[in-house]
């Protein structure tokens, strides 16, 4: 689903769990957490997001990069089957590479092998078209978990930092509320975000949508 320029919007309409997924067009084609293979009810998580892209005029195999919120499978299982048939590189914040370790362990599923473990700042896609995107540390829900800011679009897409009106879970391995709030107030001084983009539930348009959304997130959870 075409939400502004040149970003796209898949949110998860299934019964089982799995996460929103996001592509980001351009001379790079990149992806945001494509989300299960296959969920625990056996839903084909990964055949639907394939559907809706090409529904868009979009194939898996012109992605470019594989983005990753953070490591829990419901955001990043597929990322490898979506890396053997496009080429695309995988790329992570370098704090979340345990996660993904641990997890393939834990739940018995391929490992994810990253090939960027990403810093916080700013990350440059392209060369005649340059597309950037802001890389921003935000832990919490997992150590590692990031944010990913496009200041051309307005469009910060939060993972499971932040959704509207919640937050995500703290309770599992390596969940940190305190981390969150600090989280949370960080990506509430970002200027310019239009789209408030979750992992999970309803996007937030509009950037007194956005920043009200955030007010009433610190002031109920923090």
């Amino acid at each position: 689903m075409h939400l502004s320029g040149n970003i796209y919007w898949y949110p998860w309409e299934g019964m089982g769990n799995n996460c929103n997924s996001y592509l980001l067009a351009g001379e790079k084609t990149v992806l945001i957490d494509p989300g299960h293979v296959r969920n625990e009810t056996g839903e084909r998580c990964l055949e639907k997001l394939r559907a809706k892209i090409k529904a868009d005029g979009f194939n898996l195999e012109d992605i470019a990069l594989v983005l990753l919120t953070h490591g829990h499978p419901d955001h990043c299982e597929a990322a490898g089957v979506v890396a053997e048939e496009s080429g695309a590189r995988i790329a992570i914040y370098h704090e979340e590479e345990q996660v993904l370790e641990a997890v393939s362990r834990m739940f018995r599923i391929d490992p994810v092998k990253p090939d960027l473990l990403l810093q916080e700042g700013e990350l440059e896609l392209g060369e005649e078209e340059k597309q950037n995107i802001q890389v921003i540390h935000t832990p919490g829900h997992s150590p590692g978990s990031a944010s990913f800011f496009i200041p051309d679009e307005g469009a910060l897409i939060s993972g499971d930092a932040v959704f509207r009106g919640s937050i995500g879970r703290t309770d599992l391995p390596g969940g940190d509320m305190k981390a969150l709030g600090k989280s949370v107030d960080k990506l509430a001084q970002l200027q310019g975000v239009k789209w408030l983009l979750p992992g999970h539930m309803d996007l937030v348009e509009g950037e007194d949508n956005v920043s009200r959304n955030l007010s009433t997130i610190k002031s109920f959870f923090f």
